[in-house]
């Protein structure tokens, strides 16, 4: 017979058996949730790149991990990535692709001839001071040349549109598109003179006709003046390592607030595309001047009448004789008579610290501060004499009559580089036989003012001792050397050399007389 249970051993064992079970129901739970990670509070706390596709199985957990790290680091940029998208998505609307039909027309046997052709570049809508029509903002040499009639302007939905009429202001590469409407987005523009160097900026446009793209960089440096532009007047560009390639010029620079702060216009580049070099042009600048073309139809400059330094004149030890810690201000080289600077006492060797209150960096932001003065209105000058600074007043004069009255500006140009037009063919310069030689692109030829589409090599300076002194005169283009077609200025070194070592050399030259071309073919023994 058994002998029966005591019921206090009864209630001890089942209270056991409770505790025992609650205990590895827990610890059960503990191991499932580590193997998983999910109670891991970092983890929950946030989004996991290993969380939101498809995890291997083979997947470690380092690697696991180390991709929630990223994902939280993410986190923290992911505002920056984010200003990024939203100045794109704000902006894009408002910027154009350009196409423009433009015809030249041969001379001589072939004057016959019309050679079409197409330029492209890019714009952005903007509005004026004034009313409420748009207008595109662009380079002058996108579309200098071309008839509103052959002008498109394709929208980022691809409508094409026709502007009602063109400015342009070749002083500064600068055209304006009238669009006779107001129903499209416009770019916000912003102040070019509060952009610091370092600042993040985005270049929009259509390199190489791929539209709408966006390449972001910074302000590499300001206040820089390309020689080789020598058609450009109006000079201080911004310098950017934000990507500018064939197709770009015109198109916006902007800041990280979506504001328009330049306009982009050329490259440093040996090959043709991007080089991490490029220039814009201030939009404080090309604002002014988009106004005064919509105002007046042209633009309006001031002036001083004096001569500058140019940059490479200016040296340290030249500022350190004037008493000065650095180069800075712009040092005036001559005071022409009977000009608003002679009548308000400023004389040779001054150098000019601060103009309307606003500090000089150098002869380049004097010269557009002064272009975009009042005419006619008073004006102070601080200037630097005999270590002395002096207060002066002038009475900003009108650019070309001052120009007139006081003589032609000199030339200040300096020797080309490998700066170039998105687009456009790098001007180069060799030597050969006593010449300096270029290469004629469509810069030069403006300059120059030659008609039609001539091609060669134009000849820059003759040597006095040149064997062929006595056969060019400076600007005359070398078309032909032997019955070689000659297009740059490398073919024409390279076969005036082969030439040196033949008894003769056959030349064909074409030349500038009085606004038509003259065809030479010289033979010299």
């Amino acid at each position: 017979m058994a002998r029966p249970s005591s019921p206090y051993l009864l209630l001890a064992t089942l209270a056991t058996g409770v505790i025992l079970g609650v205990a590895f129901s827990r610890g059960g739970h503990l191991v499932s949730a580590q193997a998983t990670g999910t109670a891991r509070p970092e983890a929950a706390s946030s989004s996991s790149l290993a969380s939101t596709g498809p995890v291997n199985a083979t997947t470690t957990k380092t690697e696991t991990d180390l991709y929630e790290k990223v994902a939280r680091q993410y986190e923290l940029f992911a505002h920056v990535n984010r200003t990024f998208e939203l100045v794109a998505e704000a902006v894009s609307p408002s910027v154009v692709h350009i196409v423009a039909q433009k015809s030249s027309r041969g001379e001589g046997d072939n004057s016959s001839h019309v050679r079409r052709f197409e330029e492209t570049g890019s714009g952005v809508i903007v509005r004026a001071d004034r009313g409420k029509e748009l207008y595109v903002l662009t380079n002058n040499h996108v579309v200098d040349g071309a008839q509103p009639e052959k002008i498109k302007i394709f929208l980022k939905d691809g409508t094409a549109i026709r502007p009602n009429r063109t400015w342009l202001d070749a002083k500064a590469d600068i055209a304006v598109l009238g669009l006779g409407r107001d129903d499209l987005p416009a770019a916000r523009l912003g102040d070019s003179d509060a952009v610091p160097v370092g600042t993040w900026v985005l270049a929009l446009g259509s390199p190489f006709g791929l539209t709408h793209s966006v390449s972001q960089g910074i302000i590499s440096a300001r206040g820089r003046h390309m020689d080789e532009l020598e058609d450009v007047e109006n000079q201080d560009f911004l310098q950017t390592d934000a990507a500018i390639n064939p197709g770009n010029s015109g198109g916006p620079l902007v800041n990280m607030k979506g504001e328009v702060i330049g306009i982009n216009n050329s490259i440093a580049s040996n090959g043709g595309g991007n080089e991490g070099v490029g220039f814009s042009i201030p939009m404080n600048l090309a604002h002014w001047i988009m106004n005064q073309l919509i105002a007046n139809g042209r633009v309006t400059r001031g002036a001083l009448g004096i001569d500058l330094h140019r940059e490479t004149e200016y040296r340290t030890e030249d500022a350190l004789s004037h008493g000065l810690d650095r180069t800075k201000g712009a040092w005036v080289s001559v005071v022409h008579q009977f000009s608003p600077a002679a009548d308000a006492g400023l004389r040779d060797d001054d150098i000019i610290l601060r103009f309307r209150g606003v500090e000089v960096q150098d002869l380049n932001h004097l010269i557009n501060m002064v272009s975009m003065a009042p005419i006619g209105q008073p004006a102070e000058l601080i200037v630097l004499r005999e270590r002395k600074q002096i207060r002066l007043t002038v009475k900003v004069g009108e650019r070309d009559r001052t120009v007139v009255q006081t003589g032609p500006i000199p030339d200040r140009s300096l020797p080309r580089g490998p700066l170039r037009r998105p687009g456009r063919p790098a001007p180069t310069s060799n030597y050969a036989l006593g010449l300096e030689l270029s290469t004629l692109d469509d810069t030069t030829a403006r300059r120059l003012g030659l008609p039609g589409n001539p091609q060669g090599a134009v000849v820059a300076k003759i040597a006095p001792d040149s064997p062929l002194a006595g056969v060019f005169k400076a600007n005359d283009i070398i078309s032909k050397v032997d019955g070689q077609s000659i297009a740059t200025a490398d073919q024409a070194v390279k076969a005036l050399n082969r030439s040196t070592d033949q008894k003769a050399i056959e030349l064909e030259i074409d030349r500038l007389v009085e606004g038509a071309i003259e065809h030479h073919s010289v033979s010299l023994p």
